[in-house]
């Protein structure tokens, strides 16, 4: 299992970032009991991630199989209805890098609303992280990715796979509330600067991401249909 990680390590470096649950972990240590309740927000959201992980293994697995050996045999030997389905992909996702900044903006706002209307406690904090991360799901791209290498490099255990990626992914956060524990309330100004940095450069980062991406899928299907062969 351990090549996947070649892969595995870049896409869970880029999904660890996340604003949603950063502003919330932030917002958690405000409260009363900080440390007990931004741990069980962490932790409610890493559950639910990981639980999510596993039905889409084993709930769409079969579903996604067709599909999955489609793609697979088109990026092999690609033929006409592979490059316009590249083309429509391209301008799918043109787009959405028009449409994405304004989903992120919405997602952070409904974020805070929802970490406003957050009860005290505990088990109110677990629910809190799992309803983030259900809410996030159709934006958690390189998660879907993942368990897609997955699939690729044929990894026997999925779950373990799906638990370690998902360890990894809650650890930088639960070293929040141990920063908290030694520095006191000033990491919560720093978190707060931290996720403005995140959102602004997301905000421009990940359209353009979605922008080179479509022109390439559109330039590639231009090419076969001109001269007889894509880019690759």
């Amino acid at each position: 299992m351990s090549d996947i990680w070649v892969v595995g390590i870049p896409i869970l470096l880029v999904d660890v970032v996340s604003p949603v649950l950063l502003a919330a972990t932030a917002f958690a240590l405000t409260g009363s009991r900080p440390i007990a309740n931004s741990c069980a927000l962490i932790l409610g959201h890493t559950i639910a991630y990981f639980v999510m992980g596993v039905l889409i293994v084993y709930g769409l697995a079969e579903l996604l199989a067709p599909v999955v050996d489609f793609v697979v045999t088109g990026f092999v030997n690609p033929t006409r209805i592979n490059f316009v389905i590249g083309f429509l992909l391209g301008l799918v996702l043109l787009g959405l890098a028009s449409r994405v900044s304004t989903s992120a903006e919405m997602e952070k706002q409904s974020a805070r609303s929802e970490a406003s209307q957050q009860k005290e406690g505990v088990l109110p904090s677990v629910v809190m992280g799992a309803t983030l991360c259900i809410v996030g799901m159709p934006f958690a791209v390189p998660y879907l990715g993942f368990i897609n290498e997955m699939f690729r490099f044929n990894v026997q255990s999925k779950p373990l796979g799906l638990l370690v990626y998902n360890l990894f992914y809650a650890l930088p956060y639960f070293l929040i509330p141990v920063a908290y524990a030694v520095t006191g309330k000033a990491i919560v100004d720093r978190l707060s600067a931290l996720n403005q940095f995140i959102s602004t450069t997301a905000a421009w980062l990940v359209p353009l991401l979605f922008g080179v991406l479509g022109l390439a899928f559109i330039v590639d299907a231009i090419k076969y249909f001109l001269t007889g062969s894509g880019l690759v």
